[in-house]
């Protein structure tokens, strides 16, 4: 409901009469026009105000942000962020397939330590959403292809915006995100020290389109 909410908004913005320093309409004007209640608006809302698109006045209202949102080349659409995970889904396979074939000792030290991190303090939102991204980011240096790394660390601003995007969204409690990815990432890591190529490269497929289906199609973490 959150997630179509945020897309009717996006749409009702791109309105030309919703200049940048134009006043939206009341919420409860905007609850009854997108058919939705308050509370989910809000959480819609919230989201366009993190990403710089719209800001609120006490007393005077919320206003449209002039410029771009604040995360340059982040995801701008629901349709974005589904695009960057199913593009993750080529690059990131071939990386965790290649990977294993060619992690020494040291990169598959440097996954598990990257791996293990979260346990210690995945009651801190930015933490977690950290150590996701370095747990890629271990995987894609220890291919010794520099591509990779290049590749990941370009997409760092849409991955970063989508985490935190799919947390704001879902309304999951942070530690049953923890748990379900660990064991996730978990698994990719044991493919990738035991030298499976296929088995990386399907458990990391598995675990990006976990990623999509637990924000567009609702299902459990």
């Amino acid at each position: 409901m959150v997630a179509n909410t945020l897309e009717a908004v996006r749409e009702m913005l791109s309105v030309p009469v919703f200049i940048p320093g134009g006043r939206l309409p009341s919420e409860v004007t905007m609850a009854d026009r997108l058919g939705v209640s308050r509370p989910v608006l809000r959480q819609a809302l919230a989201v366009l105000k993190k990403e710089g698109v719209i800001k609120s006045t006490r007393g005077s209202g919320t206003y449209v942000r002039g410029g771009r949102p604040s995360a340059i080349g982040a995801p701008e659409s629901l349709v974005d962020l589904e695009n960057c995970m199913r593009f993750r889904m080529i690059v990131e396979c071939a990386a965790s397939a290649e990977a294993a074939r060619n992690a020494d000792a040291a990169a598959i030290k440097d996954i598990r330590a990257v791996l293990e991190a979260p346990e210690s303090s995945k009651s801190l939102d930015h933490a977690v959403i950290e150590a996701d991204l370095a747990f890629h980011m271990a995987i894609s240096r220890a291919t010794r292809n520099r591509y990779h790394v290049m590749t990941l660390e370009f997409l760092q601003p849409h991955i970063m915006v989508g985490l935190k995007l799919a947390r704001q969204l879902l309304g999951v409690p942070l530690d049953v995100v923890s748990r379900r990815v660990f064991s996730e990432h978990r698994a990719i890591f044991e493919a990738i020290k035991q030298r499976k190529e296929e088995l990386a490269a399907e458990r990391m497929r598995e675990h990006l389109s976990a990623g999509i289906d637990r924000i567009f199609s609702g299902k459990t973490w």
